[in-house]
């Protein structure tokens, strides 16, 4: 898509955001949110600015599309989340407590954006959660 109306950009975030909030929930980082920045080139779609407590970042959904614009926020804001826990996240444990390795998330996608462990997908990004408690399985 070459022109995103306001309504387009608004689904984009909203949807983007949406899946960051999920996955990022209970790791002391602050909800996700959108502003546009006209003087960032303004083109809409391309003026997004992720928020994130104190952390901005430009996240051109109109130009990367949400899945791209999904895989790099979550890259991004894996770091901040491992600045707030103080320790490497998501860590996946089994029901033995026995650490399972720690996913990453690419910050750059040719699809869906995931999570990965050990190089292989695990889940997308806004279901971690659930696919962790489908698998048996929690995060520390």
């Amino acid at each position: 898509m070459d022109t995103w109306t306001e309504s387009e950009t608004g689904a984009a975030q909203a949807f983007v955001a949406d899946r960051l909030n999920a996955d990022f929930a209970g790791t002391g980082l602050q909800s996700v949110e959108f502003r546009g920045d006209p003087a960032w080139t303004g083109t809409p779609g391309d003026d997004s600015i992720l928020i994130a407590g104190g952390h901005e970042f430009p996240l051109d959904v109109g130009r990367r599309g949400v899945e791209q614009a999904c895989a790099f926020a979550a890259f991004q804001l894996q770091d901040d989340a491992m600045g707030e826990l103080n320790r490497p996240w998501p860590e996946l444990v089994n029901s033995a407590g026995e650490s399972l390795g720690v996913l990453t998330a690419p910050a750059e996608v040719h699809g869906v954006a995931v999570w990965e462990l050990s190089g292989q997908s695990f889940c997308a990004v806004g279901h971690l959660r659930r696919a962790v408690e489908a698998a048996g399985l929690r995060i520390r």
